[in-house]
This record gives structure tokens, C-alpha cells and sequence, in this order.
């Protein structure tokens, strides 16, 4: 692996204090209580991020609200985004320059154009399934790419066969790939071998790189951040486009982890999943 692409990935907890004059942090995959599986109040998400002094994007399941909301205050740097899994059940994630282009992408194209399973008190399978976009991913990015965002992979290897390296890798998903801006290559809730095989993938497929805690829950915001020298949404998004960029944080403990996203899912297994997303 290129020397220089793998030095600007660091595997250790986020120590910021030395860097601030020159950089900014932003943790850029972040789930909030309009997530199927989180109960996280953007408010405290918001606060949190604030104390930590650095910014964030929540980027929920095939939903906008979340980062609606917290777009509409100025303290905080936040990034508008959203994660949505396919017709396949393959995640991407999308980072728009400005609220306006996602909340009419949510609006036009996912609002109301969602595949719901039915909550299952035994399988976690099935509650991972629980919500996806009735799009399949060629569709999802060919309509971004008619807005000005940034289009990422998250956890390339993941659990549960939902790992996108091999869906992205077929030769007839070449030009697919080709519209893919970047590959997030730390993830705090994955185990780091998955971490740095997305990275080597990253490095193969010559993508641009992100990375984030992918919180579900309030204590594991700001575990993976994504440093730049832009201190706005745009020259940010600019900044990892132009891979100019490092990504520094640690892996979570995976028990503590999971057990904390099975609890959230276990408090909305009460509810029906259409309540739940208001449809």
C-alpha cells in the first residue's frame, strides 16, 4: 500500500488539542433517534459535539429529519447527510453541499419509497433489514449525482453478508464504482481488521477516504473524526475530494458496542416500524 495514503489514517484514540489552529474535525457518520436503531436526541448529539469541539454529520437510516434539524442551528459544523441501504440492502452514504439539495432528495426520491420488514423479536437479521430505500443503489447514485454531494462507502467490510466490497468490485458495477467518491475506511463500530482491509480496498479502487464513529449512542460520538483545514461544509467536502485529509480514531469494544444497538432496536421492536418512520 502507498506509504503516504496509509500514514494519514490513524489507529488511535483522537487526541485534537495540538491540531485545532490548523484543522478541523468533523465525525461523519452519526445516528440519531429518527434512526431505526438509535434513540439518540439530536439536541444532546449537538451539545455533545460542541463540548468536544468538533463537527458531525448525521447521517441516519433513509432518513433526513435528523440532519435537517441540527443544519438549522450555526454553532456546530454539521455536514447534511444520510446513509441508505439499497433494494440490494447495500448502504451509501451521501454528503450534500447544502440542506436544500437533501432535504428535496429525501423528499423526492425516499421519503416515501421505503421496503419495511416487519420487526422480529429473535432474528437480528431481520432488524437490521428493517427499512430500506425501494431504490436499487445504481438508481440512489445516479440521482445524486445530479446534486453537488459527496458519494461514500461506508464499512466496505462489514457483519452480517452486508459487506459492499464484492457488490461495488463486479465488473458490471464498473462504471457504478467510477461515480463513487469515497471509501470510509474507520469505523469505530468495526473490528479493525474490517477497518484496514476498507483501506487497502480504498487504496485499490483509488478513492478518497472518510471516516466516523458511527454513534448509535451518545458516548461513542467523536471516536473516528475526519480532519481538513476546511472550516465550511464545502471546503471540507472539497478537502477529502482532494484527498487532503487524515483520519484519525479507534475501534470501540465490538460486545459494547452491539450491545448497546440491540438495546435501541429493543425499545423499537414495540413500535410498528411505519410509525416509527411517520409514513
Amino acid at each position: 500500500m502507498n506509504r503516504v495514503f496509509s500514514d494519514r489514517i490513524i489507529f488511535q484514540e483522537p487526541c485534537m488539542n495540538e491540531l485545532r489552529k490548523q484543522y478541523t474535525f468533523v465525525d461523519m457518520h452519526v445516528h440519531s433517534k429518527y434512526s431505526h436503531d438509535s434513540i439518540t436526541n439530536v439536541r444532546n448529539l449537538l451539545k455533545k459535539a460542541g463540548k468536544l469541539r468538533i463537527g458531525l454529520s448525521i447521517t441516519d437510516h433513509v432518513r433526513a429529519e435528523g440532519a435537517l434539524e441540527a443544519c438549522r442551528q450555526k454553532k456546530v459544523l454539521v455536514i447534511p447527510g444520510i446513509e441508505i441501504a439499497s433494494k440490494e440492502n447495500k448502504e451509501i452514504l451521501l454528503y450534500f453541499y447544502d440542506a436544500k439539495d437533501l432535504r428535496e432528495y429525501y423528499e423526492k426520491y425516499l421519503k416515501h419509497k421505503m421496503i419495511f420488514h416487519k420487526p422480529s423479536k429473535s432474528k437480528l437479521v431481520k432488524t437490521l433489514r428493517a427499512v430500506r430505500s425501494a431504490m436499487k443503489m445504481s438508481d440512489i447514485i445516479e440521482k445524486a449525482n445530479n446534486y453537488n454531494c459527496l458519494i461514500c462507502v461506508p464499512h466496505p467490510y462489514t457483519y452480517l453478508k452486508r459487506s459492499s466490497y464484492l457488490f461495488f468490485g463486479r465488473k458490471k458495477r464498473a462504471d457504478l464504482l467510477r461515480r463513487i467518491d469515497a471509501v470510509e475506511v474507520l469505523n469505530s463500530t468495526h473490528r479493525k481488521f474490517m477497518n484496514k482491509r476498507a483501506l487497502k480496498w480504498a487504496f485499490k479502487k483509488n478513492k478518497a477516504f472518510t471516516g466516523g464513529s458511527d454513534a448509535h449512542i451518545l458516548s461513542e460520538l467523536g471516536s473516528t473524526v475526519v480532519a481538513s483545514k476546511g472550516d465550511s461544509v464545502e471546503s471540507f467536502l472539497n478537502s477529502v475530494k482532494k484527498r487532503n485529509n487524515f483520519v484519525i480514531g479507534s475501534e470501540l469494544k465490538f460486545p459494547r458496542a452491539m450491545k448497546e444497538v440491540i438495546k435501541s432496536m429493543g425499545y423499537k421492536r414495540k413500535k410498528d416500524w411505519k410509525k416509527i418512520y411517520n409514513v
